[in-house]
């Protein structure tokens, strides 16, 4: 069967589509592989999950291709082979997958260029994106590339996909994975003076840089001799804003403090709470000692059920009573209900 027509390398922003059913084939589990002349659905790959949506209406579960391009979609009832039908991408899914792919490639080639670090690892996830470089960057460096390439998406400069010619695709210079030598769809974002990026990909992605909307590289740690990267882009970049401005303003209140000034409120905070821990936990011993005094001189087993004991106080009570001469003592922290400790 040949390689079937992949309508997003054309038009990332196409949704909607019509198609031939030229296979379906029943699966295990009551499923089906429809396999299409063309379709604008990507299959899973390149670290990133297939899209989302309905062909003739009915639900596409997955949708991956073979080493020889062919596509296949699964879905959880048949089509008939030859009919035509409409396929819908989910539009909000995808965009917002290509928010984050777009962004990934500007961080990685920013990244590049400026460190000579490659990109070994990246996951596109439902709630962010991780980005693995085979170097270690600072906060102060990540800082750096954030800003660099939020000015990219400030700029709004165009993103091409194209499949170079054998004798051009020889004299580009290009990031990439894989060594490939024949097929190699390159995606490129600027142009002339300001070229951020170029690199083989075979994912949709955004027509211009200004529909990222903003990068926000949240996390970062060091992972295998390198760093991994948590990066959010576009609206998952807005919702985080939003959650910690809603915490923030949260905090502000509880604590009476300006928004500048919550860091060092917090920070006072923690010392109060520090000092005042230390104080009852001098205070709790103090009660410990009044307790184990109580107990008569010369008696030598002792048995003590106390619901207040917590943490290592029973411990502390028990060796206070052996302090008075006892030889055994047993004590009991907790109740009927939740059970005791001993």
């Amino acid at each position: 069967m040949r390689a079937t027509a992949r309508l997003f390398d054309a038009d990332s922003h196409l949704f909607v589509f019509d198609a031939t059913v030229l296979s379906c084939e029943p699966l295990a589990g009551g499923e089906y592989a429809v396999i299409l002349d063309k379709t604008a659905f990507f299959p899973e790959g390149g670290g990133q999950d297939a899209d989302r949506g309905t062909l003739g209406g009915v639900l596409v579960r997955d949708v991956q291709v073979s080493a020889d391009g062919v596509i296949c979609h699964t879905l959880p009832a048949p089509l008939s082979p030859g009919a035509v039908v409409r396929g819908e991408v989910d539009a909000a899914v995808r965009l917002e997958r290509m928010q984050c792919h777009s962004g990934e490639h500007l961080v990685s080639g920013a990244v590049y260029a400026q460190y000579g670090f490659h990109n070994v690892g990246f996951h596109l996830g439902d709630e962010d994106v991780t980005l693995d470089f085979d170097g270690v960057l600072t906060r102060e460096q990540l800082n750096g590339i954030e800003d660099t390439v939020n000015r990219y998406i400030r700029a709004c400069l165009p993103v091409r996909a194209f499949y170079p010619a054998p004798e051009e695709l020889a004299t580009l210079q290009y990031r990439a994975k894989l060594a490939l030598t024949e097929n190699v769809r390159i995606v490129e974002i600027g142009d002339g003076d300001l070229l951020c990026d170029r690199c083989a990909c075979c994912a949709p992605h955004v027509n211009f840089t200004g529909e990222i909307g903003l990068i926000k590289l949240v996390q970062s740690q060091n992972y295998k001799g390198g760093i991994r990267i948590t990066m959010l882009c576009g609206r998952r970049a807005l919702k985080d804003y939003q959650q910690k401005e809603e915490s923030v303003k949260a905090i502000m209140g509880s604590l009476s403090a300006k928004e500048e000034l919550i860091a060092e409120a917090v920070e006072r905070v923690k010392e109060e709470c520090t000092q005042l821990k230390s104080e009852l936990a001098e205070t709790r011993y103090q009660i410990l000692e009044a307790q184990a005094e109580k107990i008569p001189e010369g008696q030598k087993k002792v048995c003590i059920f106390d619901s207040k004991l917590s943490g290592n106080e029973p411990r502390e009570l028990m060796n206070l009573v052996l302090k008075k001469g006892t030889e055994v003592c047993a004590v009991f922290a907790g109740n009927e209900e939740s059970g005791y400790r001993y």
